[in-house]
């Protein structure tokens, strides 16, 4: 018989992949905030206005997004916790991608029918989790 993970264990899990797909999407927004500039431009004005403030938030959440990963792996198998963090982002993402004003990006039926098959296998994959043995003692 096999025992379901406590829901608390899900929380760096989903901690993780919503930082991952934030930054994602900030990224995009970011590169669209940056400002023409001249090719020969400094290269300080260059790194500031590819490094913008939006960029920046990017960075930090990608950096949460691997801590709080790092600590889900010790309440789950990899087999699950990648498959989860890639397809469960990349729902996110083309979701943002769609929904945000700034972005509004189109998608067609093919990708909505592909966004209901990625998240009908995130289900069938994690409809009944083992919880890892990372946390007892290794001998």
């Amino acid at each position: 018989m096999t025992r379901r993970v406590p829901t608390v264990k899900y929380f760096f899990l989903s901690l993780a992949l919503v930082m991952n797909a934030g930054a994602n999407v900030l990224m995009k927004i970011g590169s669209r905030s940056a400002k023409p500039l001249p090719t020969d431009a400094a290269f300080l004005a260059k790194l500031f206005n590819f490094l913008n403030p939006i960029t920046i938030v990017a960075i930090s959440l990608f950096a949460v997004n691997v801590l709080a990963y790092r600590k889900a792996l010790d309440a789950f198998k990899l087999n699950i916790a990648y498959p989860v963090m890639v397809s469960g982002g990349m729902v996110l993402v083309i979701a943002a991608a769609w929904w945000l004003p700034m972005l509004r990006e189109r998608l067609s039926w093919q990708q909505l029918l592909g966004i209901v098959l990625i998240a009908a296998g995130l289900w069938l994959l994690t409809a009944y989790v083992q919880p890892t043995q990372a946390l007892s003692p290794q001998p």
